[in-house]
Order: structure tokens, then sequence, then C-alpha cells
């Protein structure tokens, strides 16, 4: 069961990033309300103008800079995929490696997105009430045949097909309601959800459906076509290919520095060559769906003339890495052979990419499937067959890489030189650090956004620095809105915590979180 999403509104953001306080947001609120009054849920324009963003700013809480800030984080809050256009302050990874980004508008489709059905951007006929189910807050209801919500506040980008589980959480006395979720703009029908009966209009169930968006820009409504039902929110999941799959080489999204050429490995088709280092290879139109987190078998189909090539295996926007392989010498780079690998997997849908850390290996195609019952990860040790495998299509998404002088951090306590490596915001695996005292935080300015061009000091808006203590799962934050700032102080810390650290520029996209991690 899922319960209601609070932390992803507006308001809420603001009030936790500590860009606004709870008194502030409490004033917004009211005014908004009073605003509000008499105005029609169907003029979009009038309750675009009364948003609690724009009450903000109207009251002198929060500038319009620190808005564009919270709505993108609202985005990400709610699964939206951020496009992130810079590169992060600290960029350095122990030993030299360069940390992995994705270009800005490559990997769009959002993994998951669930709407509250009383976030509407505008609706018909339709009521708010306060709900009784697991969460609490708000749902629709008086929803009668040809009442509708539209929700052009929740925007889809997708530049491949994706598919996705849906599922409606609502809530039927009688049974025998209907309604259909469609294209605001086209009015495109997606699917038609018959409602049974529950029993009551408080007792609430899930009804789980599959659709297919096509590529482009999609936002969403729900129209009632028979009455006698209520709504408290929607989701969807993106759904990946099931296990085993393959996928050829050259048929990746997005690539730098490789070429395509005809194969002499059986089957035929094409291979991907002349791979330096550092170049790399991206999949997108493939989500693979990982049913459970586990061990799972990658076979790689590859060739190399002297041996020796290594690349490592990892989400394509860079926020995970799963292996290092290396290429064994096969005496031609068209004598193919199978690499076999075991890795860990998290459960949900991947988008994978390769990087190249060694040249000298060619790859035909790469196949992920479930491992055989007591298979440990293959950690440095790789495993080669001779045999061929059957291949079949897909994929893409991209990789570049950048690096830059390593940030420190230091307490009175303690110091130590650090080095960073790109994480998600929500990461789980962040390093921490034992500080006793004032704690000196010191950073790089970025001077190239992810796609590796030019940014200039003007364009960069300030940073984020978050902390947390080690075993909780809130940040602290502190937002520094001058770009030419390079340290902060926070006066006394004691104990094991996580510090972090984002770029955001003038129009609020953020660079990813960076952890700071303890040099050996």
């Amino acid at each position: 069961m899922i319960g209601k999403a609070k932390a992803t509104r507006l308001g809420d953001i603001l009030l936790e990033k500590g860009l606004i306080s709870a008194d502030q947001l409490q004033l917004a609120i009211a005014e908004q309300k009073q605003r509000r009054v008499g105005l029609s849920h169907t003029d979009k324009n009038a309750m675009d103008a009364t948003c609690i963003g724009e009450i903000l700013i109207d009251l002198g809480f929060i500038s319009r800079q620190q808005l564009k800030r919270g709505l993108n984080w609202q985005m990400y809050l709610r699964k939206m995929t951020l496009v992130m256009s810079l590169c992060a302050p600290l960029m350095s990874v122990a030993g030299g490696a360069a940390a992995q980004t994705v270009p800005s508008g490559t990997r769009n489709a959002p993994a998951s997105l669930t709407i509250q059905a009383e976030d509407y951007s505008a609706m018909q006929g339709i009521k708010v009430e306060a709900t009784t189910d697991a969460g609490g807050g708000s749902n629709v209801g008086s929803f009668e045949a040809g009442d509708w919500m539209a929700y052009g506040n929740n925007v889809i980008e997708l530049a491949y097909p994706a598919t996705y589980k849906v599922t409606y959480r609502v809530s039927s006395l009688y049974g025998g309601a209907s309604f259909y979720l469609h294209e605001l703009d086209s009015d495109v029908k997606y699917d038609v959800v018959t409602v049974p009966k529950t029993g009551n209009f408080q007792k609430w169930i899930d009804i789980e459906s599959t659709i297919t968006l096509p590529p482009g820009t999609h936002k969403l409504g729900i129209k009632a076509t028979k009455s006698g039902s209520n709504i408290n929110w929607f989701k969807l999941e993106l759904k990946g290919a099931a296990l085993p799959v393959t996928i050829q080489a050259e048929d990746f999204a997005a690539q730098s520095g490789t070429i395509t050429e005809a194969t002499t490995d059986t089957g035929g088709g094409f291979n991907v060559g002349a791979i330096d280092k550092g170049d790399w290879l991206s999949y997108e139109n493939t989500v693979i769906d990982i049913p459970t987190t586990g061990n799972y078998k990658v076979t790689y189909r590859v060739s190399s003339l002297y041996g020796g090539g290594s690349f490592s295996f990892h989400e394509a926007d860079g926020s995970a890495k799963y292996d290092t392989v290396i290429v064994p010498k096969t005496a031609n780079f068209q004598k193919f052979i199978d690499v076999e690998r075991i890795i860990t997997l998290p459960a949900g849908p991947h988008i994978f990419g390769m990087t190249a850390l060694v040249k000298g290996y060619n790859i035909n195609w790469f196949k992920i499937e479930p491992a055989a019952a007591g298979a440990t990860p293959s950690g440095d040790v790789t495993s080669v067959s001779s045999s061929s495998s059957s291949s079949s299509s897909s994929s893409k998404s991209s990789v570049s890489s950048v690096s830059s002088s390593a940030p420190q951090v230091s307490s009175s306590s303690s110091s130590s030189s650090t080095s960073s490596q790109p994480s998600s915001a929500a990461a789980s695996s962040s390093a921490a650090v034992d500080v006793v005292g004032p704690v000196h935080l010191r950073w790089n300015v970025p001077t190239a956004r992810e796609d590796m061009s030019s940014l200039g000091t003007e364009e960069i808006g300030g940073y984020e620095i978050r902390y947390r203590k080690s075993g909780d799962t809130n940040y602290t934050y502190i937002s520094i809105d001058n770009p030419n700032t390079i340290y902060y102080d926070i006066p006394w810390l004691e104990g094991n915590y996580v510090f972090q650290i984002a770029a955001f520029d003038k129009n609020g996209l953020y660079s990813k979180f960076m952890d700071l991690r303890p040099g050996g």
C-alpha cells in the first residue's frame, strides 16, 4: 500500500531546504486560500497565478531563482528525471579515475511518478475531501460522468517509447464507476478503468494496468465516463524488458569515440570497435527490469588482438558502477569469445552503459540473465567461455568523463584529504567522516556543463551543502547563493557525518550531489 507523498509538495520542499520558515509557509497557504475564493478551477491562468510558489514570491519570502530550484527538486522527488546540466563542483575520484556523468537530455524517462488526485492543474465538477486512507491527506470525490482532472503540472518527456505499470488508488460504495487516462493535448486514451464495489467511499483498493507512452511530451488527465468512484492517487512505474535479455553493442543510443563495423562472428551483423580509453557506449531504448535484488550473470561477447583491454559496466547515468571487465587475448579482432561475469544488481528498471578503461578490444553484444543458484560476484576474476550465444537488439543513453582537483573536509579534531564520487540525490552508500568540533568544507567552482560545454561563473546560481549523521535519513541543507564562494564553516559537529555538495545554475538546474570521502 502506498501512502501520501507529502514530502513532494513544493511548500514542504522549500521548508525542508531552509528557504522558508514554517510560519512563512502557513502565511502563504492562508493567503492562497483567500486569493482562490470565487476562482474557477478551470481557469488555468488564475490557478497558476495563485500557486504557492507565486504567493511566496509576492510575499517576499523567496526569489524567482529559489522557486525554480524548488520546482526542480519537486520534479526529482516525484521521480521525474532531473536534467543534470552542471558538472558538480566535486568531481575527482581516488586513483585518478574520472567521474561519470550523463550529458543533459539523454535519459529522461521517469522511473516512477506518483500524482495525488487533488494536485490537479485544472478540473471540472469534482470535490476535494479529507481521506482516511493510509497516509491521510485528501482525495477527489463526487466524480460523475463528464467530470475531469488535468495534470498539466506533471510533464513527462520521452526520447523513446516507455511502458509503465499504472496503479490507481480508488474506492466505490456501489461499484460500476469508470474513467479513462488520456493525453491532455490530444485526448488520446491510454487506459480505461472500471472501479468495482469496495463497500465504502473511504475503503480503498489498488487497480493495476499497463500502458505504453510514445516518444514526446506527455501531460495526462483523467475523465469520468460513469459516476460513483473516488480517487486518492495514481502512480506510474517504468517497466523494463524481462530477463534474459541480449543487447547488441551497436544498438547504442549514444556513444563517444567508437565505430560500428561488420562482424564475422556467429550470427553476422555488426560489432563495435576502435575503442580507446575513455570511449563509451550507452543504451536507453531498452530498459531492463531486474525483478529482485541479487546476483546476475552478464555475458560479454568480445575480442582482442593483443589482450589487456578493459571496461566498466555501469548505470548509463553514472549513478552506480557494477563491474570492471578485462578482455583477454583472442589473437584477432574478429575472433570472439564469451566473458562471463557475476554481478549484484538492485531490483527495478535499469539502463546500462560501458566505458573503456584500457583500449584494445571489440564488443559484439552483452546478455543479462539470472545467475545460477549459489553463484557469487566475480570480483577480480574473469570467466571466459568460447561458446557462442544468441543475440537480440536494443538500448541507449550516454556517459562523459570529467575531473578536477579534490576537495577537502576537515574538523578541529581531524583533517583528511578526500576524493569524491557522483551519487544520486538519495544516495544510500554515502561515506561518512568522524568529526569533533568546527568543520571546514571547501570545494572548486565548476567550469563546464555535463555536455562539456563551457560554464561561466556568471551562469552559476550558487551551491547547496547538505549533511546528515550516519544512520539518519534526513539531511540538513545549507544554501549558498554566491557562485564565488568556495568554502563554508559549520561551527560545531560531533559524530560520524556524511557531507555532500551540489552546484545549481541561475535557472535552478542542479548538478549531482557529491560525497566527500575520507582518503587513505
